[in-house]
């Protein structure tokens, strides 16, 4: 069950802060470790090429227990309490920092690599649960900051973890400060997440399964299972990970050949990249106005085409060195690097692509956790970890062949890239029209206006219902998706449906068109069918009972539409008041304005649901007056 967010601050409440500081001392953990063993592997190599074997070899043990275990940590996941199993993951963590300290400590390659492939495993059995915790204590209101949070001290403690384990590693007495820091680490870690509250299993008796092969078939047949939305989210991410294992894996090339910089250029570049889609997580929250917005996604991905693009043209500039040949000795430092013309740009963009990507990942984190069922989302965790290892690796073989194989330059991947998040945005939001709808929405019900909403907790987060509003404008339904966490189909009247400029944008919203009775009672009849259909599936249903847009701007009579939907689908309805655009270009009003922009405030006020039993046309109008806000709420 949710905990209230009225328990205090997010950040600072039990039900949020041991988790994330669990999860936070983890990535930062993996991270330093994993950097400090990554250069004892490269500078204990015999060779150029057994050093890139070892670095390779890392990389993919920590991997490969994403493919073979994630099937199983998903239902494991399912079945057990969540606090419990992390607090024992965790204590894991312990025994093999200790095995990795001795690896340090002895540097034995073979021990290095047996530890990495731990921490992967750990890492495994540690994802599906730190995602899936959340719904079970935050609720819908704060589920995109509580993952804009994650997402933003995940970046972070890959910074510093990358950052402390390269530069400690190769300091005098190196080695005893790792050593002492993985472990310290370790400990703490356990120690917070003892802390966590009590997560009761969400599906105790599903199926459990030794066999990977069948476990890791049982996870997809539950993504599979799940809505076009979630499918398509878990792709989006998976993307989004080939994307930054690309220009993670690019990075200190791209510095030393395209900007000429040394060492530090290179570590600052990391920085401004991690810090940025940190930055782009928190502000994810405050522009998706608390909620799971997903008409940020498409803008997101929009972002990051753009700004990959911009930095693959940037590259272009000729850096003029003393030397030809780019060298240590002649690699231009960070203060040389910032004087050079033209040079911040390279940082202005990479810290642009960060951001974006925070607006891109959150809300689809967000809405894989609120649209699976409590009894799979472990699982679909699960899937998404699979697909995101299988992406990360598809980044290295891109990489391979276009930087190897066909001798590209890393601005020439790069501009693949930005035309190949093109193509896989439009793919995903061909699928599933959602996303651009909500985008469409967001730009004219949330950018062109100062939108305020009152009482969204009373749309139910499951179940099927009718949203009844007073009809002020031509674009109501777009301000009413707005304000609603979940999808809504507005039943719209058909000759509106079906004008040329806004029809394609109605079938996007799988609008309902509807007609008289007596005018077109085919098209009346099946309109009615198809509501009676949609509340049978459990989704929300959105009507304008007065029929017609007002002429005066206030509210007319309702008609008895509404208690025939009733009378056939028993659920509940929610009045909802509108106020603020009588007057604007979207309504009956004579005098023709542009929109007012962000200073034009529009009212949302969303009542308690009204009981089957109890709704008549009367008292639904009745109930949307009541929410009109007086004039010193206005003002």
């Amino acid at each position: 069950m949710n905990l209230p967010h009225e328990q205090g601050g997010l950040f600072t409440s039990k039900r949020f802060l041991p988790l994330f500081i669990t999860q936070f001392l983890s990535a930062l953990n993996d991270n330093v470790y994993k950097q400090a063993v990554l250069l004892l592997l490269v500078f204990s190599a015999v060779s150029e090429a057994q050093g890139a074997l070892y670095a390779n070899l890392a990389a993919g043990l920590f991997i490969l227990p994403f493919f073979l275990l994630s099937g199983t940590a998903g239902q494991l996941a399912e079945k057990t309490e969540k606090s419990k199993l992390i607090s024992i993951i965790k204590f894991c963590e312990i025994p093999i920092m200790i095995v990795g300290a001795i690896s340090i400590y002895t540097s034995t390659v073979w021990l290095m690599l047996t530890t990495v492939f731990f921490m992967g495993m750990q890492s495994t059995f540690f994802g599906p649960l730190k995602y899936s915790i959340l719904p079970q204590h935050i609720g819908p209101l704060e589920l995109t900051k509580a993952n804009g949070f994650v997402e933003s001290g995940t970046f972070v403690a890959i910074l510093m973890g990358t950052i402390f384990g390269t530069y400690y590693i190769t300091q005098e007495y190196g080695e005893l400060y790792v050593i002492t820091a993985i472990i310290l680490l370790a400990v703490l870690g356990f120690i917070s997440s003892r802390f966590i509250p009590h997560s009761p299993a969400n599906n105790p008796k599903g199926e459990f399964s030794f066999n990977i092969l069948r476990a890791t078939k049982d996870v997809f047949k539950a993504l599979n299972a799940q809505t076009e939305s979630v499918g398509k989210s878990v792709i989006g991410i998976s993307w989004f990970w080939l994307i930054g294992a690309v220009i993670l894996t690019a990075l200190p090339s791209y510095v030393k050949y395209e900007m000429g910089g040394n060492e530090l250029v290179v570590t600052s570049a990391l920085v401004v990249f991690s810090l940025s889609i940190a930055i782009g997580s928190l502000l994810c929250e405050k522009l998706s106005r608390s909620r799971i917005e997903l008409g940020i996604v498409p803008f997101g991905a929009l972002l990051i085409t753009i700004f990959m693009y911009l930095l693959s043209q940037t590259s272009s500039i000729d850096i003029h060195l003393p030397n030809m040949e780019k060298t240590p000795e002649n690699l231009m430092t960070l203060t040389e690097v910032m004087a050079y013309e033209g040079m911040i740009y390279h940082f202005v963009w990479m810290g642009a692509i960060g951001i974006a990507a925070g607006f891109y990942t959150v809300p689809l984190y967000a809405l894989i956790q609120q649209r699976t069922k409590e009894d799979s989302r472990s699982r679909i965790i699960a899937a998404n970890n699979v697909l995101n290892a299988l992406f990360m690796v598809g980044s290295a073989v891109l990489s391979i062949v276009t930087l190897s194989l066909l001798s590209w330059s890393i601005p020439e991947l790069l501009l693949l890239l930005a035309g190949l998040n093109l193509l896989i945005s439009i793919y995903i939001y061909t699928k599933v029209p959602e996303f651009f709808l909500r985008f469409v929405v967001y730009l004219i019900a949330i950018c062109m206006y100062r939108v305020k909403i009152k009482g969204e907790k009373h749309i139910p987060e499951e179940g099927a219902a009718v949203i009844a509003a007073n009809h002020i404008s031509f674009v109501d339904w777009m301000f009413i998706l707005a304000a609603s966490p979940r999808p809504i189909r507005f039943v719209i009247f058909a000759p509106i449906y079906h004008s040329p400029v806004l029809n394609w944008l109605f079938k996007m919203a799988k609008a309902i068109p509807i007609d008289g009775e007596r005018s077109n009672p085919k098209v009346f009849k099946e309109a009615f069918e198809k509501i009676a259909d949609t509340l049978e599936e459990g989704e929300l249903i959105g009507i304008f009972p007065e029929g017609k847009l007002t002429s005066d701007g206030n509210i007319d009579e309702f008609k008895k539409g509404i208690e025939k939907i009733i009378e056939r689908s028993s659920v509940p309805v929610i009045p909802v008041h509108l106020d603020g655009l009588w007057g604007s270009m979207f309504s009956r009003k004579r005098k023709l304005r542009l929109p007012r922009l962000k200073w034009s405030l529009v009212d949302i006020r969303i009542g308690e649901a009204i009981a089957p039993e109890k709704v008549n046309a009367k008292l639904v109008r009745d109930a949307v007056i009541s929410l009109q806000a007086s004039d010193s709420e206005k003002a």
